[in-house]
């Protein structure tokens, strides 16, 4: 009896109003239009995913401090099926911008919200994913994002006016055939 009672009053502290959901303390501070916030993920381990990141030894993972005119960041979750299921089409993301000569204008992460290092390279070697994944075990993207729905894309243009946020939306991502060439078009690129 004591059990049922306690499970009403649950019941009733949730349908009254009680406590907030994590997500929904976080506003977010990626905008559209707007500058991508300075972050901080911890940076690949492999010495040709920094590089290819242009980070130094020792040197955090920041988005917006990659050296590329754009910035896809696809913030993942290992145990996430939509993630999985759409990692052959990110893939195929990735090799049609290094098969369009884009791959020193263009670069790709994922972000693995909520995952360790070990997850992240268990999803990187299933997967046979081509471009750097880091953890976020401390869900930094939180922060970022206000709630975090898996996957996630946002994409940071950088020209001379800095960067900014130019795509930011959870779900499948486009087409590739079809999301690169508008990309590359606000980018500049031919």
């Amino acid at each position: 009896m004591h059990r049922i009672l306690a499970l009403l009053a649950i019941l009733a502290l949730i349908l009254l109003g009680g406590p907030a959901p994590a997500s929904a303390k976080a506003v977010g501070l990626v905008k559209l239009g707007s500058p991508f916030p300075p972050a901080a993920f911890e940076a690949p381990k492999e010495a040709a995913a920094r590089a290819y990141l242009g980070l130094a030894e020792g040197q955090d993972l920041d988005p917006a401090s990659v050296p590329a005119r754009l910035v896809i960041v696809e913030f993942f979750n290992m145990y996430c099926t939509h993630c999985q299921r759409e990692a052959p089409k990110v893939n195929r993301l990735y090799q049609l911008i290094q098969d369009k000569g884009w791959g020193d204008e263009i670069k790709l992460v994922g972000v693995g919200a909520k995952n360790s290092a070990y997850e992240v390279d268990v999803f990187v070697k299933h997967f046979k994913v081509p471009f750097p994944m880091v953890p976020d075990l401390k869900l930094k993207s939180l922060d970022l994002l206000g709630e975090i729905f898996t996957p996630h894309f946002v994409v940071i243009l950088k020209d001379a006016k800095g960067n900014r946020v130019i795509y930011s939306k959870s779900g499948p991502p486009p087409a590739p055939e079809k999301w690169l060439p508008d990309l590359a078009a606000q980018a500049g690129l031919k």
